[in-house]
């Protein structure tokens, strides 16, 4: 999902920002970039008061008031938002204070860069990242449960497998016309073929 193409699935933005004025001037750019997205809005104070709002990102205005930016950020992730997050920062972009906000899982950008195009970058590759991310993690989860199912088939071959390859060699070993014999040796043969075949699924289970 990206932010433009999600309109069918409308994009819920989550904006943090000091004062109705500015609050006013950023859902105005995000309306120019994002006609169809849903804006809730609250300030730092109101919003460390109330309940977590829902939200496909967030988007913090630091720059008035970074410090207020920062804990909102912290108080984000420590209510459980593990959504994209863009801060917007003061100008001179200060290094250490990107790198916190890089630590707590979001990127920044400086208030003079955020025209409302840079400002739609910004968030488009943060919901673009986000859903890599979770690609990610349901590829790992398919891949996990490919392991089980091979683990599960694994365990229901072995025994049954083996009892049928024990009981193809004793037969081996009696009196057996020709024609008896060769379709023992064939039983044999194909336990064999099947028992190569679930060490190469041991190895997938083991890999």
């Amino acid at each position: 999902m990206t932010a433009h193409g999600s309109q069918s699935s409308v994009v819920t933005i989550i904006l943090i920002a000091e004062g109705e004025e500015r609050a006013a001037e950023l859902r105005s750019e995000l309306a120019m970039v994002f006609p169809g997205a849903l804006v809730a809005t609250t300030d730092a104070q109101s919003f460390a008061e109330s309940t977590l709002p829902e939200g496909d990102v967030a988007l913090i205005d630091g720059s008035p008031a970074v410090r207020n930016a920062t804990e909102s950020l912290r108080l984000l992730r420590a209510r459980g938002f593990d959504r994209p997050v863009v801060v917007l920062t003061p100008v001179p972009d200060d290094a250490a204070l990107r790198a916190a906000i890089q630590s707590l899982g979001a990127t920044s950008i400086t208030r003079d860069e955020a025209t409302p195009i840079a400002l739609a970058t910004a968030l488009t590759a943060a919901l673009d990242n986000d859903v890599a991310l979770s690609a990610e993690l349901l590829q790992a989860r398919r891949v996990f449960a490919a392991g089980q199912a091979a683990l599960s088939l694994q365990h229901g071959i072995n025994n049954p497998l083996a009892a049928l390859l024990a009981e193809a060699q004793l037969l081996q070993l009696e009196e057996l016309t020709s024609d008896q014999r060769a379709s023992a040796d064939r039983m044999v043969e194909l336990c064999r073929r099947i028992v190569a075949l679930v060490r190469r699924l041991d190895a997938l289970v083991d890999g």
